[in-house]
């Protein structure tokens, strides 16, 4: 009997910590960027000039990823005399094993990134994603996004370059508001 009990107790302690577990499993690990969805547009400003930008943001395989559409237009300029656009796709994940948020982008340049949040410069309303792998691009290139969550309709967007490992410099800075129907 009293090893029925044991076996009882036991069963009782392992569904309880896995209800536990299940629980945390549930918690949205993509929250911090949530504020992402939806229609933005915005005006970038840096190396190539200024543009024009739009993105598009949405959850994604049963709110499990949240995916999100950019275009940017430099129209010809002096900082820029022939003028082009950039177009990405970005995969937003959250990785569970580390408990950090994952960026994989795809460029219309070719260049295809992942990013992984920097947990210590991150805090609520600042999301800064630090560059951990980059696929042609020149060795030693690393690269940060930092996201600045400013009320529910607005956001901005730093986008720095470190190619020599001497510190990040900024490439691009983003304001976007969020569109009206």
């Amino acid at each position: 009997m009293k090893q029925i009990c044991r076996v009882l107790i036991l069963m009782l302690a392992l569904a309880g910590g896995s209800a536990v577990f299940a629980s945390e499993a549930d918690l949205d690990g993509l929250a911090a960027i949530q504020p992402l969805v939806g229609d933005w547009t915005g005006v970038g400003e840096g190396d190539p000039g200024t543009s024009a930008a739009a993105r598009h943001a949405e959850r994604a395989q049963d709110g499990r990823y949240i995916m999100v559409a950019g275009r940017s237009v430099y129209p010809k300029q002096d900082k820029n005399p022939k003028g082009e656009v950039h177009t990405s796709l970005d995969v937003w994940s959250f990785d569970k094993a580390r408990r950090l948020i994952v960026m994989r982008q795809f460029d219309n340049l070719g260049f295809v990134s992942t990013y992984v949040q920097d947990r210590a410069a991150s805090r609520e309303g600042h999301v800064v994603m630090v560059s951990e792998s980059m696929e042609n691009v020149p060795a030693g290139w690393r690269a940060r996004y930092t996201y600045d969550f400013i009320g529910a309709d607005e956001y901005r967007e730093l986008f720095e370059l470190d190619p020599d490992g001497k510190g990040f410099q900024t490439y691009v800075t983003g304001r976007y508001l969020r569109d009206r129907p």
